[in-house]
């Protein structure tokens, strides 16, 4: 081959090589926000759990219908309510399984399907951006509808449930307490540890494609809506409770939200041998002890949040 053939032959190669890589980074974003192409059914109800319920429409800003639950707590209903919200490709049902058992403690408790999730409605996840409305419906329901079961609200997240638990609680600064699970410190990052894992794909080249593919089809980044860019605001007491063999949100991620936070009262626990998501069944009793106590001493009121609760990081 002359060197002009050869020459020739590089460019093409090199782009073809780059309009595969376009085409990757153009699939793979919706991989990214198009998750209800493999929702999860909801398949736990509070009504396995001997707990009584009302379903609940909620009607986003922008046009959607999500689907939840009210579960007064056992006994009756009380003015202190939980918010919960759940993981992405997760359902209400799934983050229900885990802690209804907070109903027995006093607790209300109010679930929601996240747009794309679940029995909501949606074809679009963000990942954190949109699914902030969401929660603002989930919030605004609370108060109008349930004005004394929202005297005293407390908020859990789990994964991208956490980041947007993280974000309303510094939109709502009046919350009582917040405990973020298994929550990824930033968008990008989560992101290229969700590709690699799943798709083996490198951060460098097909990343930075995919995520500029991510912004064109939602109209805005989504990365100033990561726990990164929030966590500062969140002054309000806070437990972080992460799986030291997480491998989509690394314990690093926990480590330097707990770092960033300004509460004087904010503790982190690291449950031993659990994985993304598996928190609750690696730590068992143990967990639901830690969980329930952490929300009772914090939705007592100003005057009964217990002294000793000074930061601090915990191993189990």
């Amino acid at each position: 081959m002359t060197k002009m053939e050869i020459f020739n032959w590089f460019i093409f190669t090199l782009a073809l090589f780059s309009a595969a890589a376009v085409l990757a980074a153009y699939l793979k974003s919706y991989s990214i926000i198009r998750p209800a192409r493999r929702r999860t059914p909801v398949v736990f109800s509070p009504d396995q759990f001997g707990l009584a319920f009302e379903t609940i429409d909620l009607p986003t800003v922008d046009g959607l219908l999500l689907k939840g639950w009210f579960i007064p707590a056992v006994g009756g209903e009380t003015e202190k309510t939980i918010i919960l919200c759940h993981g992405w490709g997760s359902n209400r049902g799934e983050l229900m399984r885990d802690t209804h058992f907070l109903a027995e403690k006093g607790f209300n408790l109010f679930y929601f399907d996240f747009r794309a999730s679940g029995e909501s409605k949606g074809v679009i996840s963000s990942v954190g951006y949109l699914e902030t409305r969401d929660f603002d419906a989930a919030y605004a329901f609370i108060k109008t509808h349930r004005p004394m079961a929202s005297e005293q609200l407390g908020f859990f997240g789990t994964s991208m449930g956490g980041s947007v638990a993280i974000y309303s609680a510094a939109k709502y600064p009046e919350t009582k307490c917040l405990l973020a699970e298994n929550t990824f410190f930033s968008y990008t990052g989560v992101v290229s540890n969700w590709s690699w894992m799943r798709m083996k794909v490198p951060y460098w080249p097909i990343l930075p494609m995919t995520l500029f593919f991510v912004r064109l089809k939602l109209g805005v980044d989504p990365e100033p809506y990561s726990p990164a860019h929030n966590i500062s605001r969140v002054k309000i007491p806070v437990l972080f409770i992460n799986g030291d063999h997480d491998d989509l949100v690394p314990l690093a991620d926990a480590e330097k939200l707990y770092a960033m936070c300004p509460s004087e009262k904010k503790r982190m626990w690291v449950i031993a041998c659990a994985s993304h998501g598996k928190c609750a069944e690696v730590g068992g009793e143990l967990y639901k002890g830690k969980v329930s106590s952490f929300f009772e001493e914090n939705m007592v009121g100003d005057e009964g949040i217990a002294a000793g609760q000074a930061g601090g990081r915990a191993a189990a």
